[in-house]
């Protein structure tokens, strides 16, 4: 989808960092532009500054985790304009840096909540009104480079909700008709209010460089959005390491294709 031009566009954690980047970029593309986030005042300010340079904007509050919230945002973006041509899976938090071995089920749980179910209850609740309008159709999943390894201790919650919103996407990639273009977006570090923290304000890579790296990819219609180039390297240390894992103690013999967990996915869906 290379034309944005008067398509509508929904942005979860559309107020601040990444989301509202992408909500100026889309919008500066000719789209209208409706942002969700749980802070009315912030998505208030945000709405004004899309206003002021031109985009039609609309706003609703929005607690990702809660199905019921993101059901009423469904409803409002198509009162609103009549369709959704894409949905950004944006909103996430960073969770609390903590030993795996120290940590709760209450801290975990909210971790999943947001950065999981949240995405998930996006798809539930935009995915086949989408799908119903019979035109080409966008969902993005912000995930993480964090999905792809992890950088260091102390994020074990994250680490694992951006693991879970890597397969989120990758199978809603091969459940989605040919009309549904599928995206995975894999920042690294980038300027952002992530974790309520003034210092992600700050370091990282500034929201605006992050879309003019991530943006041909999105037009150009790839499913793997990314922009960071360390990540290539660990993600790929962390490949070496487990092919000669397999290698050594799994390598191809005769016969192995019995065994071809896709070959044998395809037999069982039919």
């Amino acid at each position: 989808m290379k034309d944005f031009n008067g398509k509508v566009v929904v942005v979860t954690g559309g107020a601040t960092g990444i989301g509202k980047a992408m909500a100026d970029r889309f919008g500066a593309e000719g789209a209208k532009v409706v942002i969700a986030a749980r802070r009315e005042e912030r998505l208030q300010e945000a709405v004004a500054d899309l206003t002021a340079k031109g985009i039609e904007a609309r706003y609703k509050t929005c607690d990702v985790a809660k199905l019921d919230d993101f059901k009423a945002l469904a409803d409002f973006a198509w009162a609103e304009f009549g369709q959704v041509d894409v949905l950004v899976n944006n909103a996430g938090i960073a969770g609390i840096p903590e030993m795996l071995l120290d940590s709760s089920p209450e801290s975990y749980q909210r971790v999943f909540d947001v950065n999981v179910f949240g995405q998930l209850n996006g798809i539930w609740a935009f995915g086949n009104r989408m799908i119903a309008q019979g035109t080409p159709v966008m969902i993005l999943n912000v995930v993480s480079e964090t999905g792809l390894f992890v950088a260091g201790p102390l994020m074990g919650g994250y680490a694992v909700s951006k693991y879970a919103g890597r397969a989120i996407s990758e199978v809603l990639r091969l459940e989605m008709p040919k009309h549904v273009q599928v995206g995975a977006i894999y920042p690294g570090g980038v300027q952002s209010e992530l974790g309520g923290s003034k210092e992600m304000t700050q370091i990282g890579m500034p929201a605006d460089e992050f879309i003019d790296i991530i943006w041909p990819q999105i037009e150009n219609g790839e499913f793997y959005i990314v922009s960071h180039p360390w990540a290539k390297d660990y993600a790929a240390e962390d490949a070496e390491v487990l092919s000669k894992a397999f290698d050594r103690y799994a390598p191809h013999f005769d016969g192995d294709r019995k065994y071809d967990s896709k070959l044998l996915a395809k037999q069982m869906v039919g």
